[in-house]
């Protein structure tokens, strides 16, 4: 009964702790790029694992560990990591983006799918899709854009029932779709299906031979944008911008820079000093957060407070080249 309670009894707590710090550049490829790297950009992550009450309990004496009641906002676990996956997806495509700006090379976004999320909690939705569904077409209407998906829905009313195709699983499935009545924040209504979409877009540099590819798996969330970035422009301009540092961080990234604020900072701080980095970059919005951890280890690796893709670049630019004793 013991081993029962300790290891196999399930309860609602999730516990978090310092993930990885990994090298970016076998996950990028740009092709005719400038590979010399002397250092290193790193991305980090944060573990997050199922409790058991012997979990909960040895988490009370680990001072990196943090233990919460699981909250998936009435998603199943799969909606959950289907969400993270597309975060992920996302922020490579903000990534390159921000990369191709600062790099003068002209480029497009293209839609290349449409991603089912997940139903909306809270509705009561009629549908047959499931989280991951690429859907393909509706209403016989295949889409460029996500407008045209919109458009689409505008034109019909609540209770329309629409036939259409998705890709699961590399196999194309029928599904049905009835439109229900959802309202907006002033109480207007209009017909929906209830459902979030993942939009997964292409960018494309135009008249360049700069493309890029990612080769990422089993890493979700959006927050390693803004490492993505640097690795990137890295690549894409001449010269190394590590000059031999190891350079960890975290952080969203915008099309245009701007680096936006992250969750468990902390846990990211210690996965980055395991691999000992020399620097880590840390959004401004998360910095203080940051401080806090940053001040209790016993390291020597660099905490800097960035609000752009342009703050860390310059902060690199400033940098000697390393020197190894």
């Amino acid at each position: 009964m013991a081993v029962y309670v300790l290891v196999y009894m399930p309860t609602p707590y999730v516990i978090y702790e310092p993930g990885s710090a990994d090298e970016i550049k076998p996950l990028v490829t740009v092709k005719n790029g400038d590979k010399e790297e002397k250092g290193t950009f790193m991305l980090t992550t944060v573990l997050r694992k199922k409790a058991n009450v012997a979990l909960m309990l040895a988490s009370v004496f680990d001072k990196n560990e943090q233990l919460a009641k699981e909250n998936l906002g009435g998603r199943t676990q799969q909606e959950y990591t289907t969400e993270q996956l597309f975060n992920m997806s996302n922020s490579q495509t903000n990534a390159m983006a921000a990369a191709y700006l600062h790099a003068k090379i002209p480029f497009d976004v293209i839609m290349d799918k449409l991603v089912i999320i997940y139903n909306n909690p809270q509705l009561e939705t009629k549908n047959d899709f499931q989280t991951g569904d690429q859907l393909i077409s509706l209403d016989g209407v295949k889409f460029k854009q996500y407008d045209e998906l919109i458009n689409l829905i505008q034109s019909k009313k609540v209770g329309d029932v629409l036939k259409g195709k998705v890709l699961r699983n590399n196999k194309e499935t029928d599904v049905m779709v009835e439109l229900i009545e959802l309202k907006d924040v002033k109480g207007n209504t209009r017909p929906g299906m209830g459902v979030n979409f993942g939009i997964e877009q292409k960018v494309v540099p135009r008249g360049s031979d700069k493309e890029i590819q990612f080769k990422v798996e089993n890493i979700g969330g959006p927050s390693a944008g803004l490492m993505f970035t640097l690795e990137l422009v890295n690549q894409l301009t001449a010269g190394d911008l590590t000059k031999g540092y190891r350079i960890a961080g975290t952080g969203t990234v915008s099309p245009d820079g701007l680096v936006g604020p992250i969750g468990g900072i902390p846990h990211k701080i210690v996965a980055a000093d395991r691999e000992h980095a020399d620097i880590f970059f840390a959004p401004a919005q998360n910095y203080d957060e940051a401080k806090k951890k940053y001040d209790t280890i016993k390291t020597n690796m660099k905490l800097v407070k960035v609000n752009t893709v342009d703050d860390a670049l310059d902060y690199l630019k400033s940098l000697p080249e390393k020197t190894t004793k």
